[in-house]
């Protein structure tokens, strides 16, 4: 019982940072600096996490696609700029 609700907490823990990451997309620059990386640092570190716990439960191929998607869902986030419609 104790395994499911860690599983759980974990996985509302990660729904939430990547719902957080995502409602900031495209307005990352109106954010203070301190803001910015703090922000970065929450979802990096649960995604990191998940992606750990899929290589204790998976293995190494599946944990290296999920730190490919890590990745490439913070870059689309916080790194790309934004396209202004003219």
């Amino acid at each position: 019982m104790i395994i499911f609700l860690h599983a759980l907490v974990g996985m509302i823990a990660f729904i939430g940072a990547s719902a957080l990451g995502t409602s900031f997309s495209g307005q990352i620059n109106q954010l203070s600096t301190i803001q910015k990386w703090s922000l970065i640092t929450t979802v990096s570190a649960i995604g990191l996490t998940a992606v750990l716990g899929l290589y204790s439960v998976a293995g190494i191929p599946s944990a290296a696609l999920s730190l490919l998607l890590l990745i490439a869902f913070e870059y689309v986030c916080f790194f790309k700029s934004a396209k202004e419609d003219a």
